[in-house]
């Protein structure tokens, strides 16, 4: 028996519901525009207006960039603002301060790592022509005895220098201590200029033992006319320790000093005493220029 196929009818879509649904979106969109023609032209406009005032508001209130250095604080008049710096930490000297034989404090202020320490930078002042009583100290006589040990660094760890301006020697001047307070007759760090020995010289060290060295030399029984005493680092730890005094013994005396010297004097460049023996002598009229070694 032969079977036949089926073939199953498939229905035809209605427009209708379409039809139906635009008739009902052209009346919805009529009633709207009815509703707008009938509305006030001041309110529409408000309502305008409404959303870019928003906008205005959120910008207006955007919080201000602070710079890393400076912090801004808004001023009383509106839209001024006034800058006001950020705090910035002092550093500290660090390290025990020990007292040694002279009576001061022996700490090493500035850098640890090498043997220069870093300069200290002090305002400009005038120069000053002065006479002082000139002597000598040496590696032998130091105290303690045998050691380039200074009691208020500033360039140098150690009594040192080649007696030019950026590298001036180590000089030693007298000190008061009163109710434990130790001041120096010269603040550390001042320099000096020596026409007779042709070098610069730096105030790291001082002069004067025991608890009272101001009733001593360095700080009193100088000769007139000078009105101070520099006992100024001559090394001599290339030479015998008999070398080192004569040496010392033949510098003594009242010399004109320029205190805040001009940086371009002649300079003898090397310690006081050195492998060629004790530095030549070359009276108080200051040379201008030029470098002699």
């Amino acid at each position: 028996m032969a079977y036949r196929i089926r073939r199953s009818v498939i229905p035809q879509p209605s427009h209708r519901p379409v039809q139906v649904l635009a008739r009902k979106f052209l009346v919805a969109a009529l009633t709207v525009m009815g509703t707008l023609a009938s509305m006030d032209p001041a309110s529409a406009r408000v309502e305008r207006l409404a959303q870019p005032q928003r906008q205005v508001t959120a910008t207006a209130t955007r919080p201000t960039r602070q710079t890393p250095d400076t912090a801004l604080r808004a001023h009383t008049s509106p839209g001024t603002l006034t800058r006001q710096a950020s705090p910035r930490a002092t550093p500290k000297r660090t390290g025990a301060a020990a007292s040694n034989a002279k009576g001061v404090s022996n700490a090493v202020p500035l850098s640890q790592k090498t043997g220069t320490l870093a300069t200290v930078a002090r305002p400009a002042q005038a120069p000053q022509t002065l006479q002082a009583y000139v002597t000598g100290y040496s590696y032998f006589d130091n105290t303690p005895p045998g050691s380039p040990a200074i009691s208020h660094p500033v360039i140098h760890r150690t009594a040192a220098g080649l007696g030019t301006f950026s590298d001036p020697i180590t000089v030693a001047v007298g000190h008061s201590i009163i109710n434990g307070h130790d001041t120096l007759d010269w603040p550390a760090g001042s320099k000096f200029y020596l026409p007779n020995l042709r070098r610069y010289f730096i105030v790291e060290d001082t002069c004067g033992d025991g608890g009272s060295p101001q009733n001593g030399p360095c700080h009193i029984g100088y000769p007139a006319p000078a009105t101070t005493w520099l006992d100024v680092w001559v090394d001599g730890r290339d030479r015998t320790e008999g070398g080192a005094h004569a040496c010392m013994d033949a510098i003594t005396g009242v010399w004109t000093v320029l205190r805040n010297p001009a940086p371009n004097y002649a300079v003898v460049i090397g310690s006081i005493i050195g492998v060629d023996g004790c530095s030549p002598q070359y009276g108080n009229s200051p040379t201008f220029g030029g470098l002699r070694t």
